[in-house]
């Protein structure tokens, strides 16, 4: 039992646009900073089709979901299943149908049981859907911070966009954004893309990830990158890790060349 609470950090992850990588994302940077000795909390906010405990390896283990706890159906920690993989890593999944009793002030009531909950929680980080609809809302009343996840696509960078506009109505001043799926070749190269991009957007930077086939794979089987091979995108999630700590850390620190798209 910790002597003085933990103050969470509640950090959404969220794009306009499907398909840049949100949930993949999520889950490996929360491995990164469970592996880092905190306590991260990952919530599934894709009510109705749900996929973070697909993403995370966890689909067989789930059991409740947020729902739950927000309705007082079942307890926090009944509800929560932790990683087998890192004794810092939990997860609790979202509904497989979305229950019209489910609204801001059902969503906020559960996150606060879970940030009450006796160990606590360093971070919980929310996995959103894509577009704007009632799950980002949800997250956004709750969140303290937003990583917005982007690819090098005009259609990926003009949701980014638009996306930031939004959560900046709904209060979020702090809105980073994370370069998902990032190739070239020439790290220079990729530099100038990532300037263009935050410049569109009027975005700060929180880091990158490259490109790699592997890690793709391995969403596709519910692998972490505690169990990947590649060092591009092991450094990659390390760095995001390091800076969602508040430490510095160069922004291509252990990356090297970047592939290019086949």
């Amino acid at each position: 039992m910790n002597s003085t609470p933990l103050v969470t950090k509640v950090i959404l992850f969220t794009s306009c646009k499907g398909g840049v990588g949100k949930s993949t994302v999520c889950a490996n940077l929360a491995m990164a900073v469970a592996r880092r000795g905190k306590r991260v909390l990952l919530v599934d906010c894709d009510f109705g089709n749900r996929c973070l405990d697909l993403v995370a390896g966890l689909s067989d283990e789930v059991v409740y979901d947020i729902s739950d706890i927000a309705f007082g159906r079942i307890s926090g920690e009944r509800a929560i299943i932790q990683d087998s993989r890192s004794e810092n890593l939990f997860f609790l999944a979202a509904p497989y149908g979305f229950d019209n009793r489910m609204n801001t002030f059902a969503f906020r009531s559960a996150i606060r049981k879970l940030i009450a909950m006796e160990d606590g929680f360093d971070f919980i980080f929310i996995d959103t859907p894509g577009g704007i609809g009632e799950p980002l809302l949800f997250a956004a009343s709750v969140a303290d911070t937003a990583y917005i996840v982007v690819e090098p696509t005009r259609t990926a960078i003009r949701a980014a966009e638009r996306t930031s506009e939004f959560l900046s109505r709904k209060g979020i001043a702090k809105r980073r954004l994370i370069v998902n799926k990032l190739t070239g070749g020439s790290v220079n190269k990729a530099k100038k893309e990532i300037i263009s991009i935050i410049d569109t957007t009027s975005v700060k930077l929180h880091g990158v990830i490259p490109y790699d086939p592997e890690l793709i794979s391995a969403g596709n089987q519910g692998i972490l990158i505690d169990e990947m091979l590649s060092f591009n995108v092991t450094n990659a999630f390390d760095n995001l890790a390091a800076r969602t700590l508040g430490e510095g850390r160069r922004l291509f620190a252990g990356i090297k060349r970047l592939r290019k798209l086949k």
